[in-house]
C-alpha cells in the first residue's frame, strides 16, 4: 500500500487527500494510516493541502548515521548514499534523527528534522565558565552545547536529559534522573546501553500488570492442549541460562524418529497491546552483555511462568516432527501443549555423555539418542549447502564491580550443535506450514550475497593462497560450504569464515519468503525463543490465530503490519547486537589495562585506512597503527592487503603477527599494538623511546 501511494503521489505530483481515496479500494482507514506512517517517516509533505513526495521541494530525505567531533554523516535514503554535513549545518539533528537536507553548492544543509529517535539522551556533567553542560559525543558534535538548567550537581555525573530548546545548535536541556558518578560500578555498561535507546528499567504500567500474571498454570488453562506431562522432556541450555524457552524429546518409531521441540507459550501471557506487549515491541529483543540481561519480558515472565523450568507444568506450542532413519522429515504437527520438564540439563553434562557415549540410565539414552538425530539432520543440512560459519565467541567474566577478571572463548560443542539442529528444523517446519497456506506471515530471510563483495572474497582468498572456482554472480551456499570443507588448517578456516561471514548479507525480519542463504533453506522463521525475541513472538501468535482458531479476518491490515514489524525488529536486533559488541570492546580494553607491554601473538583479522586491526590469541582485538609504523602504506581494499611503499612489506589479512600492547583506552573502547615484525624498522614508538632514553 505505500509503494502504491507514493507511486501516485510521485505521478501527479501535488494530490489532494480526496483522489488518493477515490484511487484505491482499500478502506478509508487503511488509507489514513498507511497516509499517516508515510508523513511520519518523511516519505511525503503536507503543504496546505496538498500531499507531496519532497523532491518535489527540492528535498531529499535522510537519516544521520555517524556523528564526529565537528561533522555529521547523513544516508541519503533514496540513493543509500552518505553525504558529509558540517556541525553548523545539523540544524541541531542528532544520531539517527530522521531529516530532509537540501543540496546547495557549498554543500548539504538539514531543513527540517522529521522525527527524533531518541526522548532522553544519556550525557556527562561539565562546568564551563561557571555554567553547567552535558557532553553526549556518542550522540551529537563538540560542538552543540547543552546547557543544563537548574542543577546544582557535580562534575562527571551520568545523566538521563530532554532537549527543552535549541536556537543555532545551543541547547537548553533538563535533566530527568541524575544515574551517578561516571566511575560508579557498572555504570560505564549502563551508559552504552542508555546511548543507544534501550531501556533498562519496565515503566510503572508494566510492573502493575505483572500483578495479573499468574505463578503457576491452572487446570483450566489445560483444555484443548496436548497433554506431554508424562513425557521424558528436558531443557538443555548453559550453566547461566535463567530464560529456558525451549525443551526437546525424542522417541524411537518404526520408521525412524519423532522430535518434539516444545516451546513456551508466551503469547498465552503477552497479549497484543497490553503494556506488556508494547515494552516488548519497544525493546525488540534481550540484551546480553557482560554484567546483566537487559530482559525483553520482565522476570516475572522470563523466569517464572514462562521459563520451562524442571518439574513444575509449563503452557507450550509444540513442534512435533517424524523424521526418517536418514534425517529427512516425514511430517509434521504444529499444536498447543502442555509439558513438564523432567530435567534442567547444562552443555557441559550433554557434551560429557555424548563423549563418553556408555548410557547409564534412561535419561542419558535421550540424550544419545537425540543427538543421533540431530547428526542426521545437520548431514542432511550440509549435504544441501548449510554454511558453517560459526567462529569462537569471547566471554568476559567480570566481578561484582563489574571489573574485568577473565577472558574465555566459547567453542561450540556437540551438545551446543545438537539443540542448533533441531531449533533449525522446528523453524523450517513452522515456516514452510504457514508459507504453503499462503498466509501473511514473518520470515527470517537471508538474501544471496552481492556480486561486489564476493568478489572482494575471491580476491582474498586467491591472495592467500585458497583459490576459488565459484563465480560471484551465480554463487550458490553449497559451492561455499564445500569450500571451507576443503580447508583443513584450523587457523585459515577462521579467518576465512570470518572475512566470508562479512562478505554475506545481513540476515533480518521480512513480510516475505526469499529463503536463508546462509542454511540453504528454502522457507525459514524464528519460533523457538519468544522469551527473547519479539518476532518469534509474532511468529507465535499468527500460529495461535490460524492454526489453532482458524482466524482469517484482518488479512490486508495484518499484511501492513508486518512490513512494519519486520523492519522495526530488524533494527532492534541490530541495536542490540550494536550494544554487546561496544560492551566487549570497553571491557576487553579495560582487561587489557593490566597487561601493557607484553607480547601476544595473533592474525591480521581487518584493516582501513587507520590500521591493521589484529586478532590476539585471547579473542580481543587490537589495532596496529599505520602511522605508528615507518613507511607509507597503500591499503588494497579489495584483496584485503597492505603494502608498504618503501620497504616492500606486504601484509594479508589472515597473516600471523607478533605484536606488543602499548596502550589500552577503556572509554574509546580501543587497544593500541606495536608490530614487532623483523620485516620492518623500528617504529616511531621504539625510536622514540630510544631519544627519551638519550636525553
Amino acid at each position: 500500500m505505500k509503494e502504491k501511494i507514493l507511486s501516485f503521489i510521485k505521478k501527479n505530483n501535488y494530490v489532494k487527500e480526496y483522489q488518493v481515496y477515490s484511487s484505491f479500494h482499500d478502506s478509508r482507514k487503511t488509507i489514513a494510516l498507511t497516509l499517516q506512517q508515510l508523513l511520519n517517516e518523511g516519505y511525503l509533505i503536507k503543504e496546505d493541502e496538498y500531499y507531496v513526495i519532497p523532491s518535489t521541494l527540492g528535498l531529499i530525505l535522510g537519516e544521520v548515521v555517524s556523528v564526529k567531533n565537528d561533522f555529521a554523516f547523513i544516508k541519503l535514503l533514496e540513493t543509500d548514499e552518505d553525504v558529509y554535513v558540517r556541525y553548523d549545518e545539523l540544524s541541531g539533528a542528532l544520531l539517527h534523527d530522521r531529516v530532509y537536507v537540501r543540496v546547495h553548492h557549498y554543500g548539504v544543509k538539514v531543513v527540517k528534522i522529521i522525527s527524533r529517535i531518541y526522548k532522553e539522551i544519556v550525557g556527562e556533567t561539565y562546568l564551563e565558565n561557571k555554567k553547567w553542560y552535558v557532553s553526549c559525543p556518542s550522540v551529537a558534535p563538540q560542538g552543540y552545547k547543552f546547557r543544563l538548567k537548574d542543577y546544582d550537581g557535580k562534575e562527571g555525573d551520568i545523566v538521563l536529559f530532554e532537549i527543552e530548546e535549541n536556537k543555532a545548535n545551543n541547547f537548553t536541556v533538563v535533566i530527568n534522573k541524575v544515574l551517578g558518578s561516571k566511575n560508579a560500578p557498572h555504570m560505564d555498561v549502563t551508559r552504552v546501553i542508555l546511548e543507544h535507546g534501550a531501556p533498562l528499567n519496565f515503566n510503572e504500567e508494566v510492573e502493575k500488570s505483572l500483578l495479573n500474571i499468574p505463578l503457576e498454570v491452572d487446570k483450566s488453562e489445560l483444555e484443548g492442549r496436548l497433554d506431554l506431562r508424562e513425557e521424558l522432556i528436558v531443557t538443555i541450555d548453559g550453566e547461566d541460562a535463567r530464560d529456558l524457552d525451549d525443551a526437546v524429546s525424542v522417541k524411537k518409531t518404526s520408521s525412524g524418529y519423532q522430535v518434539g521441540v516444545h516451546i513456551a507459550d508466551v503469547s498465552y501471557y503477552v497479549k497484543e497491546g497490553t503494556p506488556i506487549d508494547k515494552e516488548a515491541r519497544n525493546r525488540g529483543t534481550s540484551i546480553y552483555v557482560t554484567d546483566r540481561v537487559v530482559p525483553m519480558l520482565p522476570f516475572l515472565l522470563s523466569n517464572g511462568i514462562c521459563s520451562l523450568n524442571p518439574n513444575v507444568d509449563r503452557l507450550t506450542i509444540s513442534c512435533i516432527m517424524d523424521f526418517d532413519d536418514n534425517g529427512n522429515m516425514i511430517s509434521s504437527k504444529i499444536v498447543p501443549s502442555v509439558i513438564n520438564s523432567k530435567y534442567r540439563l547444562t552443555y557441559t553434562y550433554v557434551n560429557k555423555v555424548i563423549k563418553n557415549n556408555n548410557p547409564l540410565d534412561s535419561l542419558e539414552e535421550q540424550i544419545l539418542l537425540l543427538h543421533e538425530v540431530a547428526s542426521k539432520i545437520r548431514k542432511l543440512r550440509e549435504e544441501r549447502g548449510s554454511i558453517d560459519l560459526s567462529v569462537p565467541e569471547i566471554k568476559i567474566l567480570v566481578d561484582e564491580s563489574g571489573k574485568p577478571l577473565e577472558i574465555k572463548k566459547k567453542i561450540q560443542d556437540e551438545g551446543e550443535k545438537l539443540i542448533e539442529d533441531l531449533m533449525i528444523a522446528a523453524n523450517e517446519a513452522v515456516a514452510s506450514t504457514i508459507f504453503k497456506k499462503n498466509l501473511p506471515f514473518i520470515y527470517r530471510i537471508h538474501e544471496k550475497p552481492t556480486a561486489k563483495k564476493m568478489d572482494s572474497f575471491i580476491a582474498f582468498a586467491s591472495k592467500i593462497g585458497y583459490p576459488v572456482t565459484f563465480h560471484p554472480l551465480t554463487v550458490k551456499p553449497l559451492e561455499l560450504s564445500e569450500y571451507l570443507a576443503r580447508i583443513k588448517r584450523k587457523e585459515d578456516k577462521e579467518i576465512i569464515s570470518k572475512v566470508m561471514l562479512r562478505s554475506l548479507a545481513k540476515a533480518r525480519y521480512y513480510q516475505d519468503n526469499k529463503g536463508h542463504f546462509g542454511l540453504a533453506s528454502t522457507c525459514y522463521t524464528h519460533f523457538t525463543s519468544p522469551i527473547r525475541r519479539y518476532p518469534d513472538l509474532i511468529v507465535h501468535r499468527l500460529l495461535r490465530k490460524y492454526l489453532f482458531n482458524n482466524d482469517f479476518s484482518s488479512i490486508k491490515e495484518l499484511t501492513e503490519l508486518l512490513v512494519f514489524y519486520s523492519e522495526d525488529t530488524s533494527i532492534k536486533e541490530r541495536r542490540a547486537i550494536t550494544i554487546e559488541r561496544e560492551v566487549v570492546d570497553i571491557k576487553g580494553a579495560e582487561y587489557m589495562e593490566n597487561h601493557l607491554g607484553e607480547t601476544f601473538e595473533g592474525y591480521i583479522d581487518g584493516m582501513n585506512n587507520r590500521g591493521m586491526f589484529v586478532e590476539l590469541d585471547n579473542g580481543l582485538s587490537g589495532l596496529i597503527k599505520f602511522e605508528s609504523l615507518n613507511d607509507y602504506f597503500r591499503l588494497d581494499s579489495h584483496s584485503q592487503t597492505a603494502f608498504a611503499r618503501h620497504k616492500g612489506t606486504r601484509f594479508v589479512l589472515g597473516e600471523k603477527v607478533k605484536v606488543m600492547v602499548i596502550e589500552a583506552n577503556k572509554n574509546k573502547g580501543e587497544i593500541v599494538l606495536e608490530l614487532l615484525d623483523s620485516r620492518m624498522v623500528k617504529t616511531r614508538h621504539q625510536m622514540n623511546k630510544g631519544l627519551r632514553k638519550r636525553k
